[in-house]
């Protein structure tokens, strides 16, 4: 109401504002459905994982030289090896990869594409055969693992490997005791316990990470900070830049700024949040890096390409989240926490690999911005920002994914232009500023109404509808 009426303003009430069911029912339906869907989401993705678990990779390495055996030379690793690839899996959970050397066993690790490797000794032939004779030595069968995969898959390959390399084994041990016998050789109690148990796991490092790497974790949660600063940072840069524009009201404390909306279009207000959320993302990928390498002393052998994707990760996460907000208004805070935040974080592969994901979830990841994320930034910290090791298929994601959403949202914002749909009307604006004008007229200056000092148009004026 006007400063200068003598009818005093009627003041509403809690009460009053609660009758109508606008008020309570949209937050509180739309708060209900997106907590179902994040429901079905984090927990669907590991309710069993080890039901849904298919073709985690593991390596196998035979470096068996072979032994005599009578008359003859026997490669038991071959035989091993055979028993492992052949035997049945009803799901088929293991996808076993047979390699030719060692060295090629440590490369696909260093690129992550295995869980694990299986590598049996030179002398695995020898020292299995010699179990039945008077000086036994069990074969050392060594697992090498790949903790920059994450711990769950590390832990997959781990134990897969060590239970076929084990079960393999045992079936080796007890063909050399059914071949001893057929020979008519005795067989002591002794030796037949350690044909039970014939050889010695050792587990090792295919790619070793550095002491302060959280045994694969650190890379998750850098790249859940990279996204938590582009949804963050775009709900901020959204509020901050619509209170500038006089499109809302800025509140601190107790204190209430509205100023003059500003005639701009839809189109260069979603360009102008976009170019500050660009800088703001340098800004605030540098700021990461530095704390991760200065105060927590984190193992970043690439610091200057991860500020890079750093970059790049914050600002394709922040405008896509603002255009959706330029699309959707009110409710896009909503769609975009759902697209960039709770169904990306159990499809990132970060803490479940996806071979342990159900189909949907495995859909899910093939588009998610977050398995993006996890991907580049673990072939930064952990396997020398190969290109092959995630980093390339991650600049494609986020690039595409950019390209998309500001495609998107600025179609659609020059279409809401084009049909005349503003923020608020020219006329209206036009209106509000003559009002303001008449305003300033009718009361003295440096007094308003009641006598008092008056704050400036820009604190004292509602804001728009």
């Amino acid at each position: 109401m006007h400063p200068s009426s003598p009818h005093p303003q009627r003041v509403s009430s809690a009460l009053h504002l609660l009758r109508g069911p606008k008020v309570w029912l949209v937050p509180c339906l739309l708060l209900t459905v997106a907590l179902c869907v994040i429901a079905v989401v984090f927990n669907g993705s590991v309710a069993n994982p080890n039901a849904d678990l298919r073709d985690a990779p593991v390596g196998l390495v035979n470096l068996d030289q072979g032994a005599m055996a009578g008359e003859s030379t026997q490669n038991l690793g071959d035989q091993a090896l055979t028993g492992i690839t052949s035997q049945p899996q009803h799901p088929r959970q293991i996808k076993w990869e047979t390699l030719s050397s060692l060295d090629e066993a440590k490369t696909r690790i260093g690129r992550n594409e295995l869980f694990a490797a299986v590598v049996l000794p030179k002398d695995y032939s020898a020292k299995m055969l010699g179990l039945v004779g008077p000086e036994p030595a069990k074969p050392a069968v060594t697992v090498l693992t790949n903790h920059g995969g994450g711990s769950m898959a590390a832990s997959i390959g781990q134990n897969a490997g060590q239970k076929a390399a084990i079960g393999a084994s045992k079936a080796v041990g007890q063909f050399i005791l059914q071949q001893t016998q057929k020979a008519g050789q005795p067989v002591p109690h002794a030796n037949r316990a350690l044909l039970l148990d014939p050889v010695t796991v050792v587990e090792q490092p295919g790619s070793p990470l550095g002491e302060r790497t959280g045994m694969g974790m650190t890379a998750f949660f850098y790249a859940l900070l990279l996204m938590m600063a582009g949804f963050l940072g775009a709900n901020l840069i959204n509020a901050m830049t619509d209170a500038e524009l006089g499109f809302s009201a800025s509140e601190f404390g107790p204190k209430r700024n509205a100023a003059l909306p500003q005639p701009i279009n839809r189109r260069q207000t979603l360009l102008a949040k976009s170019l500050i959320m660009a800088a703001t993302a340098a800004v605030v990928s540098a700021g990461v890096l530095a704390v991760s390498t200065f105060a927590l002393d984190l193992d970043l052998p690439h610091s200057a390409q991860l500020w890079l994707f750093g970059t790049a990760a914050i600002s394709a996460v922040g405008i896509g989240t603002l255009c959706v907000l330029a699309v959707l208004g009110g409710p896009g805070i909503v769609v975009a926490m759902l697209v960039f935040v709770a169904v990306a974080i159990p499809t990132s592969g970060g803490a479940i690999p996806l071979q342990a994901m159900p189909p949907f979830w495995k859909f899910l990841a093939s588009f998610e911005p977050q398995r993006a994320l996890c991907d580049g930034v673990r072939a930064i910290m952990y396997f020398d920002a190969q290109s092959s090791a995630g980093l390339g298929r991650a600049w494609t994601v986020l690039g595409v994914g950019l390209a998309i959403t500001v495609l998107i949202g600025f179609l659609v914002t020059w279409f809401y232009d084009h049909k005349g749909l503003h923020r608020i009307h020219p006329h209206a604006l036009e209106r509000l500023r003559a009002f303001l004008h008449h305003d300033d007229k009718e009361t003295p200056t440096g007094v308003d109404a009641a006598g008092q000092h008056p704050a400036p148009a820009s604190t004292s004026m509602p804001g728009p509808a």
